[in-house]
């Protein structure tokens, strides 16, 4: 027995050594991958062409891929767009890259960052420089995308389908009724479509006529952009698309949206012509991420501008790569405030909002800023409700014409669970209080006129903050703020009429007037919060880090479904958020 209890304990001991060894080797392993990934260089030969893969949906910032690390050729495979617009800017001035091949299928990306994009491209234009793009499928986005190209090619075999702009709208009631659970409310504003996810099965007239009134203005800068830069007269394109004339690839030939139907080797013999190479030459090409590599960091100023990335939903507490902690967003902007080397400070908002409590913690750190250095917000596809709040303080606000913006309200949402939890589960339940109102917020029961007055008042008050924020922040009247709130949700060029933003632009503008304000005229950036690496952040978030990688790669564009549901119920409590997946297709 002695010998058994000795042999088994030497067997499970060295499986633990081995188990331990076997960490460490893959620990160092995957330290070594980050290590060669991060100082992988490509020689830029002449005439090099850039390969821009676009073919993904485009992050904010260039997250942590634990994946991209076992790649074979060294591509880091999903920059966010910090990192593209800065190989696009380095390469307009590349002498050795005469051109870009690109690939384009951006369809879950934002417009207001596919407009980025696309302005950064036309200024890669300017410099003479070509830009080919193919895809083997269209849509409204990609083909927005791929507008600005020289010459726009898709596969022969592939297809373009151009019928105009929707927007898809998720409601959750009838499945809560099913589980036998009902959402009671309270709001502010006659726009405030949030809601209508949880206590309608369609569209209020008034959510309705506001999310058209915005899919319109897109699309109307849609049509104008597409037009100008195809040499199209904006009536025809209109009408072509409005009738559904534009369904195969000739058809898009025929209407001078495409320049032709060819492999990938026969664009590649289309680039050399370009490039007065001969046939069998050998035509140099980058990819993009091994080229972002090579871009070496700009010497350090004394002077710096603090650009803070407000990304994702606005959440209590810690936050992390895909939403906005109150606390983890607090210390950001605390530190950028309280470095004297820091000058100004850019706030990057991609948001549709979120907690109200969170919300207000975030604008309280950037009201500390006033007098003490210049805040300057840049909106992307979003910066809504929420999102909204935390930059109306700001000295200036600027954003892309296709930027959603406003939603200016408050909501609280608070599940009944009765007919769930006690008719259908069988469960029962009894209470012990010592006053009338003690069991206020049970889930297992409906909320009283009591209740629902106390919560209006809250939602009220909550309300009134935010007015009287942007009241502040804008220099506006109350009634005139009144007018423009409501919970009501606008594009960026209906907020600059409006008064609620600026000014038209991207992140770089952005820098420009800080840089202005402050006076500020050699300077280096800083960017908070801090992206962890691939390593850190296995450590910090473990396996969910793989798992959610995982799941978006097998969802596809289905996984915005999948987050939309998810973000539906943690929905509870009293939120500035935007109406849920708002889709536009």
């Amino acid at each position: 027995m002695k010998s058994f209890l000795k042999y088994t304990l030497a067997t499970v001991f060295g499986v633990f050594i081995a188990l331990l060894m076997l960490g460490v080797l893959l620990f160092f392993t995957v330290l070594g991958l980050v290590s060669s990934k991060t100082h992988q260089t490509v020689t830029v030969k002449d005439n090099s062409v850039l390969e821009l893969h676009l073919d993904y949906t485009i992050t904010e910032r260039s997250q942590a891929d634990f994946l991209s690390l076992f790649s074979q050729d060294g591509e880091y495979q999903f920059m966010g767009l910090d990192k593209i617009l800065l190989v696009l800017e380095q390469a307009k001035n590349d002498p050795n890259i005469k051109g870009i091949l690109m690939h384009t299928n951006v369809t879950g990306t934002g417009y207001a960052t596919t407009q980025e994009l696309r302005n950064a491209l036309l200024d890669f234009k300017s410099k003479g420089k070509f830009i080919y793009t193919s895809a083997p499928y269209y849509d409204e986005k990609s083909y927005y995308l791929a507008s600005v190209a020289d010459s726009i090619f898709i596969e022969p075999s592939g297809n373009i389908l151009l019928n105009g702009l929707s927007a898809n709208i998720m409601f959750y009631t009838g499945a809560l009724e099913k589980l036998g659970v009902e959402v009671q409310y309270v709001k502010v504003g006659a726009y405030k479509g949030a809601i209508e996810a949880f206590t309608r099965k369609d569209l209020s007239p008034e959510n309705k006529s506001q999310i058209a009134a915005y899919l319109n203005d897109i699309y109307s800068q849609f049509i104008t952009d597409v037009a100008k830069s195809r040499h199209i007269d904006t009536a025809t394109l209109n009408k072509a698309i409005s009738n559904f004339e534009i369904k195969t690839p000739k058809q898009a030939i025929a209407m001078k949206l495409l320049d032709g139907m060819l492999y990938s080797d026969q664009i590649m013999n289309r680039i050399k012509r370009r490039l007065s190479l001969k046939k069998e030459a050998e035509l140099p090409m980058v990819k993009a991420g091994v080229y972002a590599q090579n871009i070496d960091s700009p010497e350090e100023e004394t002077d710096k501008i603090a650009v803070v990335y407000a990304v994702g939903e606005i959440v209590d507490g810690e936050g992390n790569q895909d939403n906005i902690g109150s606390i983890t967003m607090s210390k950001a902007i605390a530190k950028a405030r309280e470095d004297k080397h820091v000058k100004a400070i850019v706030l990057r908002v991609n948001s549709p909002g979120g907690s109200s409590l969170a919300s207000d913690v975030i604008a309280r750190e950037l009201a500390l800023c006033k007098g003490v250095k210049p805040v300057v917000v840049s909106m992307n596809d979003y910066a809504a409700s929420g999102g909204y709040y935390i930059s109306a303080l700001a000295d200036s606000i600027i954003a892309m014409p296709a930027t959603i913006t406003g939603s200016i309200g408050v909501f609280g949402l608070f599940p009944n669970m009765h007919e769930l939890l006690v008719n259908k589960m069988g469960l029962s339940f009894e209470t012990v209080k010592t006053g009338l109102h003690s069991d206020f917020g049970r889930v297992d029961q409906a909320l009283t006129e009591t209740d629902k007055a106390y919560l209006q008042a809250m939602v009220n008050r909550i309300y009134d903050d935010f007015t009287t924020v942007v009241e502040k922040g804008r220099a506006l009247d109350s009634t005139y703020v009144e007018s423009i709130a409501q919970g009501h949700v606008w594009t960026a060029t209906q907020a600059v009429k409006n008064g609620l933003v600026d000014s038209y632009g991207g992140i770089q503008k952005a820098i420009n007037i800080a840089a202005y304000l402050s006076k500020t005229k050699t300077y280096s950036l800083v960017a908070y919060p801090k992206v962890e690496n691939p390593i850190e952040l296995l450590l910090n978030q473990g396996t969910e880090v793989l798992a959610e990688q995982k799941l978006k790669s097998e969802l596809g564009v289905f996984y915005q479904y999948y987050k939309g549901l998810q973000e539906g119920i943690k929905a509870q409590g009293f939120q500035m958020r935007m109406p849920f997946n708002v889709l536009i297709d």
